[in-house]
This record gives C-alpha cells, sequence and structure tokens, in this order.
C-alpha cells in the first residue's frame, strides 16, 4: 500500500494557523502509522509547498520546518519519499488538467491524478474536496 501526500495537507500541518491544522494534525498521524501504506511526496508538490509558504505567510521558520519535514534529505516523517512524474507524461497531465477545468483542480493537482496512475499509488492523502471526488483518498 502507499499513499501521495498533498500540497494542502502538508501546508495545513505544518502551519498551526491554518484553519484545517487539526484535521491535518489527524491524518498525519495515520499516515506515521502507515495506515495508508508508505508515504510519498512529489516534487511539483514540495515546489508548490515552498511557494505557498512564502506566499501566504512569508515565514522562514515554517520554511524550514517543511524543508526538516520533506525529503532533503532526511525526513521527518519516516520513510517519506520523493518522487518525480518527470516531463513525458506532460501531455496527460495536460489532458486531466483540461478534462477537470469545471472543478477548479491546479496543474499540480493534475500532476498528482497522473502520477498516482502511472506509479501506481492507491491513495491520495488531501484536504482538498475536489480530488477526494475525483482520485481515491486516504481520508
Amino acid at each position: 500500500m502507499s499513499v501521495l501526500l498533498d500540497t494542502g495537507l502538508v501546508f495545513a500541518f505544518l502551519n498551526k494557523r491554518d484553519a484545517n491544522h487539526a484535521r491535518a494534525f489527524e491524518l498525519m498521524l495515520c499516515i506515521a502509522n502507515k495506515d495508508f501504506g508508505t508515504p510519498f511526496v512529489t516534487d511539483t508538490v514540495m515546489f508548490e509547498l515552498f511557494t505557498l509558504i512564502r506566499s501566504r505567510t512569508g515565514s522562514m521558520t515554517l520554511e524550514e520546518s517543511a524543508r526538516r519535514f520533506l525529503p532533503l534529505p532526511s525526513p521527518s516523517l519516516s520513510g517519506l519519499t520523493a518522487v518525480s512524474l518527470g516531463t513525458e507524461h506532460l501531455e496527460s497531465v495536460w489532458e486531466v488538467f483540461r478534462k477537470y477545468r469545471d472543478q477548479g483542480i491546479s496543474f499540480t493537482d493534475a500532476g498528482l491524478i497522473v502520477t498516482m496512475r502511472e506509479m501506481g499509488f492507491d491513495r491520495l492523502a488531501t484536504l482538498d474536496a475536489r480530488l477526494r471526488g475525483i482520485v481515491p483518498c486516504a481520508e
């Protein structure tokens, strides 16, 4: 079993001021206990996470917390591994992005959907209701 982490979940978990922090904390405890299998994070989620932290909070402390949490190089979440879809699937990501345009998913979200399909991940850990309606989720 395996679980892919979404940006919003990690952001809410790390940011105690986030409205979804308590919910993210509970889900992250399940992930840490390996209730959904081995945890993974994509490079694009990491890029988006640091952009989100800087644009929404400007907090260097939160940036450092994210660096320690993520596999840069040793994650604080045991077993968290970074994966990359690469550029060969960009057309597939575009097609998913276009398909779900009316649901307002981001290009990163579309990449997560394709990553799950191409790499065989079982679940997506997300707080995003739009994604929960599209893919099998850990919540």
